[in-house]
């Protein structure tokens, strides 16, 4: 069995056939308990995190099988509402989520701040799977904005990424590969993306985008895009779309 890892997320070669990807992400002192920093309902919190790796399952391309939640509060009723958002995460990817859902709480204390901890398990057929690759001479795009805490809760998603988002752009082939970005930070992902290619970058020289700024809970993604499609791109997607550089040759 060959083990390895891949941007955050861990690759299992399982069999011939298959291989098991592994994503995860937590939060903490955000909801709505007497020790929480950032005030929001349960369901939001659960929303959130499950998007995040969710999002990064289906930009590698697999297929998620199961999502373990673990988490630092009580079932009833903090933990119901936050796997109430965590369903409602799921939803867009039309799957039996009562199914897939497991997890455990904390029955023993009572606890005064919000913690969760969340993984999920997908599958990437070997035969069918085509792994996302950037190439020289493709824009680098930010789609989203980065934003945290607060921020995230009033966007109302009029300029974050959401999973629905993401579905639409996989399923435009001008766009070669599309890269979540998280509390690290645009410039970071995009070291990444180039570095997991073989590839390096160039910056605009002028950009509205804070591209060391954390992004929270993946509320933008660096993808990498054919020249040609980019206007079409910006004008009609539903949030916005910036070119921040482009992909070169090492």
């Amino acid at each position: 069995m060959n083990i390895s890892k891949f941007r955050d997320l861990t690759f299992i070669d399982i069999n011939n056939d298959q291989i098991m990807v592994i994503a995860c992400d937590s939060a903490g002192a955000i909801g709505n308990k007497e020790m929480d920093i950032v005030k929001v309902e349960p369901d939001i919190v659960g929303y959130f995190t499950a998007q995040v790796a969710l999002m990064e399952i289906l930009a590698i391309g697999a297929e998620p099988i199961t999502i373990v939640n673990t988490l630092s509060v009580e079932m009833d009723n903090t933990g119901k509402r936050i796997i109430e958002g965590i369903k409602r995460a799921t939803e867009p990817l039309n799957f039996p989520n009562t199914e897939i859902i497991t997890g455990s709480t904390e029955e023993n204390f009572p606890a005064y701040q919000t913690g969760i901890g969340l993984t999920i398990i997908g599958i990437i057929e070997k035969k069918s799977w085509n792994p996302p690759k950037t190439i020289a001479n493709t824009l680098a795009v930010v789609v989203g904005i980065p934003k945290v805490g607060n921020e995230v809760i009033k966007d109302k998603g009029r300029e974050v990424l959401s999973i629905p988002h993401l579905l639409e752009l996989k399923h435009n082939p001008d766009v070669y590969e599309i890269l979540p970005v998280g509390s690290k930070g645009i410039l970071h992902e995009l070291k990444e993306m180039a570095r997991t290619n073989g590839l390096g970058f160039c910056l605009d020289d002028e950009m509205s985008l804070d591209i060391e700024k954390s992004a929270g809970p993946a509320t933008c993604a660096i993808i990498s895009i054919n020249e040609k499609e980019y206007n079409n791109l910006k004008n009609n997607f539903p949030i916005p779309v910036e070119k921040i550089g482009r992909f070169i040759e090492n």
